[in-house]
């Protein structure tokens, strides 16, 4: 289960109301939730950078649209989101990457 992995997520998602949630918020709880759809979202932002792209869109919790980069960390490798300022950070758990993909591929879609 997804959700056994993102122990930090699971507990800050049971601390506020879904109902009035953000976009990405109730995207990182479909993910959480759902093992397939989080598997296809994450494969397809691995596929991206596999491919060759240096960076990748996203959408962030303002809905604005952000990019996010790949570095190569040994064998595992380190995800780091860009904020408004420039300034590229690193989210907590990797679900919050993947949810920010995941929200582009929805919006791109309609």
């Amino acid at each position: 289960m997804v959700n056994s992995f993102f122990v930090k997520t699971v507990q800050y998602l049971t601390t506020i109301n879904l109902e009035d949630a953000d976009l990405l918020d109730k995207k990182v709880n479909e993910l959480i939730n759902d093992d397939i759809a989080y598997e296809k979202a994450s494969q397809a932002l691995r596929r991206r950078f596999v491919r060759g792209s240096q960076t990748v869109d996203g959408i962030d919790r303002n809905g604005r649209i952000t990019r996010i980069r790949r570095e190569d960390k040994g064998k595992k490798y380190r995800y780091l989101i860009e904020g408004a300022d420039g300034v590229w950070n690193e989210p907590e758990e990797r679900i919050w990457v993947v949810a920010m993909y995941a929200l582009w591929q929805d919006f791109r879609k309609k």
